[in-house]
């Protein structure tokens, strides 16, 4: 029986100081050194026994294949599938086994069977029996202490085919190494947020300073710490770059070496960066002697960085450099140079932001991805959070982050709760009814309004859709009216209906109007007074409107919170002050979504409750699944340059373009159902579909929000209004447009859109104008080619009545606010602005609409200068000098060539607009410096020597500091 016992022979777990000990002992050293000697001890044994892995003994117990009561352990198969199985142990083979001592082991246990003759039966219980047979004297259970077996020959690296009753180590058992290893995966965000609160363990590898110090640092710049931006201020100050007078070399300090040129040789941007180095760089090889032949390795990546054109040129350079770098490494290198690139754009130093977007855009790909199979952390985190009745949450949500699929998650987590979704109008809110799980209910705030007061109106037949000025003046006294006055008389009715005042006051009144205040009060008393009696129907103007009894129940104080649990309140930058009132008032958590760069509703006296409304709690969401690069970059500029966000819109890993689409211009569309055209008002969706069937017949169209939303009835009778010489209303169905034709004809319903301010009263009108004759052929023509959606050619639409919808291709027209030139030319307009905001997020909105393709315009090429992206590529000279001839540049009115000897050339990409196209070819080292800065002293030396371009270059003084980043 011992005999038995010693062939299963056992280990001890030694602690650390005992492993020192016996690391200064020569038992101990002598055991890994000479391993056969130790063993020559043990008689005739294989000198091997007790280095090979241990199978499991019979007195282990293991679950059954169904698993545990408590579900079981998982093998590791169930989560990584095993594509190759190693038969034997790679340290264990035949020759290390000698046959001899196989057969003596074998013979040595058949004559010293100690059970022989003895039957289970003498025994109660077979664990008593173990625990008998098991037991030895106090010195030798010391030295034979029991250690569990291990699963297999593979160290259980390949899986495990058994459950165990007990699961078997955790992530507190991993070695610190393993873990910091694991943690560099985590954004920098969360290491602060979660990570660091988990345990002391997990905090002090946080807090290490040697633990991802610039991936920390470059997540603390970018929230604007005092202590790192002071920091990154002495190193761009102790190398000189944002001092006015020091040279043009002070980047070459921010490179430190590394082996790994062999792998970067392979990028395409790498003939560009040596050549660069060896001519206008040379003192990085004499300073730095790596042994190796070539440029600095770490230099070459820099200036690979510094003119990359796209985020396809910076992971082709983190994928080729995962051949010799750790993920740690790569991460820790571009966390350096994203922190830099930013300090130089902060510090007002010229460089594209599209350098430093395309880096960060990388990063976050390499944290967050693949999308497709998971919610980004972003999501996690709201996710994460418990509403409670006095909780008021706000999601910031850019456009196509996924609120909606945040809102159906967390909903469906928690489905013993009752929640309302209101939606900013009805197709919204069918749409998630759809989606959403049955414990949320979806509706508009106008339709809970309608339940309480505005059927009472609907059932005696006194509601309209709209009161215009036209009927309002007709109830004004006789002497006291005037479009003017309804106009007055209008606005503050609207005013008033939109705020959460009970009474109308004079803050309602414009502003504009300062005089006889409170005769506008009274009329205005009067005409609401006379809207919300039932029997009052002699006139128009006395009739409920749907903001009015939406009005008159938030009067009512209506209780939610004893039906629901929380509110989702999406749109929430375009809710009024009204509907916040009547939300927010209810006993139940809040969570308010919303985008406020898609605020486009101010007109109608709608509030940013993002800003305005305070919070307990806010989360972002930054990650577009909608689109990729490309278009995530123009969002992300219109925002950054025209508003001044500094938070980044980033898209998904999909690859996107921004790009023409012939099919436009040719008017037949391959991909039907796919191509949408957004403009800015309706006069200009008119133009382009007159545009689209003049070139093709047959071409198929669809408005959104159908014909009846671009109002072809309408223009068709302000057209039959210009066509008659006599006075008449015959054939005019619109009312107010048929009370015209009875008196002032067309021009006086021209001076009434104009002092009444009607916008779109005055775009219909502008159509008729512009086609005249040619608009009864029109209005058939699009009523006949009006088609379904899914099966059209294109789609036309204003933004506003897009929001909210997407589209694979989106070409915006030109009719959006204007930008006056390219940023270097700027200075010709001292009086530009980017105000107001709201025309800047009508083109954000129409941007963000594109899911593959964006058709850009040239104004939106122009705003894109402003953030340093001139769509400029570099090339090797070679490739464009066919002769000796020298090479002249593609600006206009510009004298120079390009300087023999330089190291690349900067090349202008040929764009193709909405409304045109753009010249391409190579621009001399003097525009490059004006266009994007110190990137022209990578090409030559001889910047500041080129001649200036006549009358249109005059840099102002302080820009001499751009000459500092190299």
């Amino acid at each position: 029986m011992a005999s038995k016992m010693e062939v299963a022979a056992k280990r001890r777990h030694l602690n650390a100081e005992e492993c020192d000990e016996l690391g200064r002992h020569p038992d101990g050293t002598g055991a890994l050194t000479q391993p056969h000697t130790v063993n020559s001890r043990q008689r005739n044994r294989d000198p091997n026994r007790g280095l090979y892995p241990k199978t499991p003994t019979k007195r282990q117990k293991c679950a059954s294949a169904s698993g545990s009561p408590a579900g079981g352990q998982k093998a590791i198969n169930d989560f990584f599938s095993v594509t190759k199985v190693i038969s034997s142990s790679p340290n264990k083979s035949s020759h290390l086994l000698p046959t001899q001592s196989v057969l003596e082991t074998k013979e040595m246990v058949e004559e010293m069977d100690y059970l022989e003759g003895i039957t289970s039966e003498m025994f109660d219980d077979d664990d008593d029996f173990l625990q008998c047979s098991n037991a030895k004297g106090p010195q030798e259970h010391i030295d034979e202490e029991e250690v569990e077996a291990l699963l297999d020959a593979h160290y259980g690296l390949l899986g495990s085919g058994r459950d165990l009753l007990q699961p078997q180590g955790c992530i507190d058992d991993l070695p610190e190494e393993v873990l910091r290893h694991v943690l560099c995966f985590v954004p920098a965000q969360d290491l602060y947020r979660n990570v660091s609160l988990v345990c002391h363990r997990w905090r002090n590898i946080v807090e290490d300073t040697k633990f991802v110090p610039n991936k920390k640092r470059y997540y603390r710049y970018t929230v604007r710490e005092k202590n790192t931006m002071a920091d990154i201020f002495s190193i761009l100050k102790s190398n000189g770059i944002n001092d006015r007078a020091s040279n043009q070399n002070s980047i070459r300090n921010l490179v430190t070496p590394e082996d790994v040129l062999e792998c970067v040789k392979k990028h395409r941007l790498f003939p560009q960066a040596e050549a660069s180095i060896r001519l206008r760089i040379p003192n990085i090889q004499k300073s730095i002697n790596l042994g190796i032949e070539g440029p600095n390795p770490y230099a070459a990546m820099a200036v690979i960085l510094i003119l990359n054109e796209t985020v396809d040129d910076v992971q082709s350079l983190v994928s080729l450099l995962t051949v010799c770098m750790s993920y740690t490494a790569i991460t820790e290198y571009l966390c350096y140079m994203a922190t830099m690139l930013l300090a130089l754009k902060r510090s007002n130093i010229r460089i594209s932001n599209r350098v430093h977007y395309n880096i960060y855009y990388v990063l976050h790909l390499m944290e967050n991805g693949p999308f497709s199979i998971q919610l980004t952390h972003e999501q996690q985190q709201i996710l994460s959070h418990d509403i409670h009745k006095d909780h008021v949450v706000k999601i910031m949500a850019f456009a196509g982050t996924g609120k909606t699929t945040t809102l159906v998650k967390y909903a469906e987590q928690r489905p013993d709760l009752r929640f309302l979704y209101v939606a900013f109008n009805k197709s919204v809110a069918t749409e998630a009814t759809r989606r959403f799980p049955r414990n949320v209910a979806c509706k508009t705030v106008h339709s809970l309004a309608f339940k309480d007061v505005g059927i009472r109106y609907h059932i005696g037949k006194k509601l309209t859709s709209n009161l215009n000025a036209f009927v309002i003046n007709s109830v004004l006294p006789k002497g006291r009216g005037g479009f003017l006055k309804s106009k007055i008389v209008l606005t503050t009715l609207n005013t008033f209906m939109a705020s959460v005042d009970p009474a109308i006051t004079t803050s309602h009144v414009p502003s504009t109007y300062r005089t006889n205040r409170h005769k506008v009060l009274f009329k205005l008393f009067v005409i609401w007074t006379k809207m919300k009696d039932l029997r009052e129907k002699r006139h128009e103007a006395h009739y409920m409107t749907h903001d009015g009894y939406l009005k008159l129940w938030q009067l009512q104080k209506p209780c939610l919170s004893n039906q629901y649990d929380a509110i989702f309140i999406d749109e929430a930058q375009d809710c009024t002050p009204v509907v916040l009132d009547i939300l927010l008032s209810q006993r139940c958590g809040k969570i308010l979504v919303g985008d406020p760069h898609q605020q486009i509703y101010t007109f109608k006296g709608a509030v940013n409750a993002l800003q305005d409304v305070d919070h307990t709690h806010i989360f972002y969401l930054t990650q577009s699944f909608r689109f990729g690069a490309e278009i995530a970059y123009v969002g992300a500029a219109i925002l950054k340059v025209c508003k001044k966000v500094q938070k980044i819109l980033v898209g998904g890993s999909d690859d996107t373009a921004v790009r023409v689409a012939e099919a436009v211009r040719t008017g037949v569309s391959l991909c039907r159902g796919k191509t949408a055209i957004l403009s800015r008002c309706n006069f200009t969706v008119f133009t382009e579909a007159v545009r689209l069937t003049d070139i093709n017949p047959q071409c198929r169209i669809h408005f959104v929000g159908g014909v009846r939303g671009i109002g072809l009835d309408k223009i068709n009778d302000i057209w039959k209004l210009m066509q008659k010489a006599q006075p008449g209303a015959q054939g005019i169905r619109d009312p107010l447009i048929r009370s015209f034709a009875k008196k002032m004809g067309f021009w006086g319903l021209k001076a009434y859109a104009t002092q009444t301010e009607d916008r779109e009263l005055e775009g219909k009108l502008s159509i008729v104008e512009k086609y005249r004759h040619r608009i009864p052929a029109l209005v058939e023509r699009f009523t006949i080619h009006e088609c379904l959606l899914f099966i059209t050619d294109f789609i036309l639409g204003t933004v506003h009545k897009a929001k909210g919808m997407e589209f694979d291709t989106v070409m915006v027209t030109d009719d959006f606010v204007k930008v006056p030139s390219s940023w270097h030319n700027v200075h010709h307009f001292p009086d530009f602005s980017f105000d107001p905001e709201d025309e800047w997020n009508l083109l954000y909105v129409a941007v963000t609409r594109a899911r593959t393709s964006l058709i850009i315009t040239r104004n939106i090429h122009r705003i894109l200068t402003f953030d340093g992206d001139y769509f400029l590529k570099s090339e090797m000279p070679s490739s464009l000098l066919k002769s000796n001839d020298p090479l002249p540049c593609r600006v206009g009115n510009c004298p120079n060539c390009i300087t023999p000897g330089s190291s690349f050339i900067m090349c202008k990409r040929r764009m193709e607009y909405t409304d045109g196209a753009s010249s391409e070819g190579p621009l001399c080292e003097r525009c490059v410096w004006t266009r994007i800065g110190p990137t022209a002293f990578l090409m030559t030396d001889d910047v500041l020597s080129m001649a200036e371009i006549p009358e249109m270059f005059n840099p102002p003084g302080p820009h001499i500091m751009l000459l500092a980043l190299f």
